[in-house]
């Protein structure tokens, strides 16, 4: 909560900014299959927090967007909810989890009544999960050959 002070006029109202959005996680399809080995040693992925809300009705900066690069072909499944996500495209994001959303300052609150609202709502939580990836290959071989063309010569 933030108020308004100005050069003799303290107290001059509410002045709180809401607060910034947090990002999402995207999964991104790439042809690369040795890409897997950058997340060996990582095993926490977490998007940008947004920021809080500041004085003169500044509003917070969004976080980040997280995009974890996956081979075409993966599948990710998301175990608490059950969720299955393709990476079936190269340059395709897919959003797996939706960031939270920013709470309101107590500007928002101010209404012709209630002038200095002492009020703010918190923002809510993003979604979090346990993701299992399961890397698919494709072939894309094929055999070529002659059919069987040669005559049995019987002595």
């Amino acid at each position: 909560m933030r108020w308004l002070h100005l050069k003799g006029k303290e107290y001059s109202g509410p002045a709180g900014g809401n607060g910034g959005n947090g990002g999402d996680v995207y999964i991104h399809g790439v042809r690369d299959l040795n890409l897997l080995s950058r997340y060996r040693g990582e095993k926490k992925f977490e998007a940008e927090s947004g920021e809080d809300g500041s004085n003169r009705n500044k509003h917070g900066k969004g976080g980040d967007d997280l995009v974890i690069d996956l081979p075409v072909g993966s599948i990710v499944r998301n175990k608490n909810s059950g969720e299955k996500f393709r990476a079936h495209r190269r340059r395709a994001e897919i959003l797996i989890l939706k960031g939270g959303r920013g709470g309101a300052g107590n500007a928002v609150f101010k209404s012709s009544v209630n002038r200095s609202p002492e009020e703010s709502t918190p923002g809510q939580r993003g979604e979090e999960g346990e993701l299992h990836i399961e890397l698919r290959l494709i072939a894309d071989a094929g055999l070529v050959g002659f059919a069987e063309c040669r005559e049995d010569v019987a002595p």
